[in-house]
């Protein structure tokens, strides 16, 4: 294991902090000094003075190569997950090309789609929600497992274990024999599944693991080459890392292209067989960090004190009294001693305020499945209004790469250039009012999807049926795919105003032992947006994809009237709480991670290996 010098420097202790309540801090082990107020209150060499930290620049440290190699492996995860999930929905929807290759493949010089099953809209919606909705349900099972159980590094080498058999099943899958005698289905279906095992497997656990080996623990002065003096700071290198981990997790993103013009061009067996050659380095690189990686050993999780702890409420108060005054003190253990009932419990009274504390952080999350769905489209409807436009050569599949590619564009120009220019001009641009603008981005995306079925109904040689394996002339409408590239865009620059503040106001205002409960409601309310999708099958298909983009869009722009109404108050909130000296974060970005502060403070205390548990800053990761 490696050896934090900032660590050993702040404070020598690996025994639980002094007033740390419900410690499960296994022997041997330590808390990060950042979110540990007793060690940030001593002194150190380097320690700033008050003035200093309001008045210095905050720069990161020096990130250690295990950092970029943990980015690396999550690029390679990733790029083969994605280089998979775009094809999902063509493999499953379409039949084998008439005059095609036989290995899927259309033939060239045609509009024809690449396909191997044939099922069908339908089927094929349903085949892709429930793979998502595992991929996001999951990890909520897996993060609990990691913590409690096997610790991360084991979890996510059993990930890629089950991932190994996902890609070999679905190389087999694109065999022109399986193909041309309907049986690949077999071999496909049970990839797909355990590929979304895999996935889930591995989620929640790699950027916890990246932030376990930032060494940069204690803010500290340093003096520049240059002269000037800054403080090296932990929050700082911890941003700068995640900003690589997210680029690299978009750039994986783009093998969606690669496998895409090869189903295509060349047919499935390629199309599978990539993403399995991005899978063959994983056992490699995570063979050669075991032992170079910082590894916090397992000590519980919280996770299943809270449901029960929900579980107590509800019992005791019923569902009329969620949100009503009292309904969390239910669960007290001197509420539940008060009243006279035996109810075994394993907290005390301020990890319910804790639960309740989280909940309330973690409110505006609720709105995210809806513009979820109109960054994406509902269900598969996005990929199946592809099949109903004019390619010339382009894969229908490719044209959602623009998402990946307008976040990698757009997020400097916030970063450097309109956020740096609203703080000049003095203009106060909040948290909520920049995830009212990524709400109300995303619902004019999910119109211009409604506008573009609208259009290719019309003229389609198929009129409202031009999903529907169309053989009537070219089988396309006369309207360039390319038009497309626009919501796709769209909805990829809203996630940035809408996620990167969200989990800013999540994590700086839940109490700091309750990260692993934040990261757990937000993947429900992603995996609810599946569930939506899949519950939708039956109408993701001709004739009603024109409402399947536009209603999505109108509830999203009532839902964006709701929410600025609702939640405007937390912008006046943060910008009193910004000029505070433990609170220096601007939400912007690609990420923010945030330490302790005076709203976010708490007296219980999580296992170490649960304290970095800040993970989806995109729903792409």
């Amino acid at each position: 294991m490696g050896n934090s010098s900032d660590l050993e420097r702040a404070s020598s202790a690996t025994s639980p902090i002094g007033d740390e309540k419900m410690s499960k801090t296994p022997p041997g082990d330590s808390h990060a000094p950042y979110l540990d107020p007793s060690i940030m209150e001593e002194d150190y060499e380097g320690k700033p003075t008050e003035h200093e930290l309001k008045t210095l620049r905050r720069v990161p440290g020096k990130l250690p190569i295990v950092a970029y190699l943990i980015c690396v492996v999550e690029f390679c995860e990733r790029a083969s997950y994605y280089g998979v999930q775009p094809l999902i929905s063509n493999y499953v929807n379409r039949p084998l090309p008439d005059g095609g290759n036989g290995y899927g493949a259309p033939p060239q010089g045609t509009q024809q789609t690449a396909g191997a099953l044939g099922l069908g809209t339908v089927t094929a919606n349903a085949v892709t929600q429930s793979f998502s909705l595992l991929a996001y349900a999951l990890p909520m099972l897996f993060g609990w497992m990691a913590d409690a159980k096997t610790g991360r590094f084991s979890l996510i080498c059993y990930g890629v274990l089950v991932f190994g058999v996902a890609h070999v099943l679905m190389v087999a899958a694109g065999a022109k024999d399986l193909l041309a005698a309907g049986t690949a289905k077999v071999p496909y279906f049970l990839s797909v599944y355990i590929l979304s095992i895999g996935a889930a497997m591995f989620k929640p656990n790699v950027s916890p693991l990246l932030l376990d080996q930032m060494t940069t623990t204690v803010p500290t002065v340093i003096t520049l080459d240059s002269g000037e003096r800054v403080i090296q700071d932990p929050e700082s290198t911890t941003e700068r890392v995640m900003l690589w981990f997210y680029l690299l997790i978009n750039i994986g993103g783009f093998m969606g292209v690669a496998t895409s013009y090869s189903e295509k061009y060349v047919g499935w067996w390629l199309a599978f067989l990539i993403p399995l050659l991005l899978y063959l380095p994983l056992p490699l690189l995570l063979w050669f960090l075991y032992k170079r990686l910082i590894l916090h050993p397992p000590g519980g999780s919280d996770l299943g004190n809270v449901f029960k702890v929900l579980g107590i409420c509800l019992r005791r108060g019923g569902v009329t009294r969620i949100g009503r005054h009292g309904f969390w003190d239910l669960a007290k253990p001197s509420h539940i001693a008060a009243s006279g009932l035996s109810i075994k419990t394993d907290w005390n009274d301020e990890f319910v305020d804790d639960v309740r504390r989280t909940f309330q952080a973690t409110g505006i999350f609720c709105f995210f499945p809806i513009q979820y769905i109109n960054d994406n489209g509902l269900g598969s409807a996005a990929s199946f209004l592809s099949t109903m436009l004019t390619t010339n050569g382009v894969p229908n599949d490719v044209i959602n790469n623009f998402n990946s590619l307008s976040i990698i564009a757009m997020a400097p120009v916030l970063n450097y250039g309109l956020y740096p220019l609203l703080r000049k001009l003095n203009i106060h641009y909040g948290p909520v009012a920049r995830i009212t603008t990524g709400l109300a981005m995303s619902s004019i995306g999910g119109a211009g999807y409604a506008v573009l079925n609208y259009y290719a109904y019309q003229q389609s040689p198929c009129g409202e049926y031009g999903s529907s394996d169309c053989t009537i002339g070219t089988g396309v409408a006369p309207i360039s795919i390319w038009w497309m590239a626009i919501p796709f865009a769209i909805g990829g620059i809203s996630e940035l105003f809408v996620n990167v503040p969200a989990y800013g106001i999540a994590y700086s205002r839940a109490p700091v032992n309750m990260r692993g409960l934040v990261s757990a409601i937000n993947l429900f309310n992603t995996a609810i947006a599946y569930a939506i999708g899949l519950a939708c099958s039956s109408v993701v298909t001709d004739p009603y994809l024109t409402w399947d983009f536009g209603g999505p869009a109108i509830a999203g722009g009532i839902l964006t009237i709701v929410f600025y109404f609702t939640f405007r108050h937390i912008d006046a909130e943060e910008f009193a709480l910004s000029n505070n000296k433990d609170y220096h974060l601007k939400m912007e970005g690609t990420v923010n991670v945030v330490g302790e502060n005076e709203l976010n403070k708490s007296e219980n205390r999580p296992a170490p290996i649960a304290e970095n548990e800040q993970m989806m800053i995109s729903q792409k990761q």
